[in-house]
């Protein structure tokens, strides 16, 4: 039985509308939730996928390293720093890459400095000036530029330059303290101190006159 003012058809209608406006409502909320959650700068940077690190100087070639071990006598080189004072060399030495293949040919397995040295100047003067220059870039930390040709020195390493290690045991590198302050007025280490050497007899000196004889007693 149906009684006035209650249809069902119109119970429904009016149920409906109040439903989906309450999850149009929900839906609108988290729509714009997401979108201050990602227009916001701080979430962007949290969700950005971290960036590549900057690259660095590509790596020293395996001649030029080679080539540096034995023209400086040092097998523990940095390979970072003679990436560097490859790649400066590109720059202020003239015919560097040219050059560079002709000194790496006159290398020997278990060859001395002084032995490519003298190879490099008996082929050729230019090649010598490059084994030089290397010498040079490494105990200096510094790649000479040349004004003429427009070119800067290239400063590509300090307190690895190899002129630090000769001292290394009286000295450090300038602008670090070490040793505390004043440390300089104390006595400099003891670096390969020779024995003393034991003083030769002395002969007598020569005399002159007539010796008196052995007992005899002076009046």
């Amino acid at each position: 039985m149906n009684h006035s003012g209650s249809d069902p058809s119109a119970t429904s209608v009016s149920v409906l509308p109040r439903l989906s406006r309450r999850h149009a409502l929900i839906g609108l909320a988290a729509l714009l939730a997401q979108a201050g959650f990602w227009s916001n700068p701080l979430s962007a940077a949290m969700q950005a996928p971290a960036s590549a690190p900057a690259p660095g100087p590509a790596p020293a070639s395996m001649l030029f390293y080679t080539l540096s071990q034995s023209i400086t006598g040092h097998r523990d080189l940095s390979a970072v720093t003679a990436a560097r004072i490859e790649l400066a060399m590109r720059t202020n030495v003239p015919g560097f890459a040219e050059r560079l293949p002709r000194l790496g040919a006159l290398l020997v397995t278990g060859q001395e400095a002084k032995a490519l040295l003298a190879a490099a100047s008996a082929a050729d003067a230019t090649l010598r000036e490059l084994a030089l220059a290397i010498v040079a870039a490494w105990y200096t930390g510094t790649v000479a530029g040349n004004a003429a040709q427009g070119t800067k020195s290239i400063v590509v390493a300090y307190a690895e330059a190899l002129m630090y290690r000769t001292v290394a045991d009286g000295q450090v590198v300038p602008t670090y303290c070490n040793y505390g302050p004043l440390w300089w007025l104390k006595a400099p280490p003891a670096v390969r101190v020779s024995a003393p050497v034991a003083p030769k007899p002395v002969p007598a000196p020569a005399t002159t006159g007539t010796p008196e004889p052995k007992g005899k007693q002076a009046k």
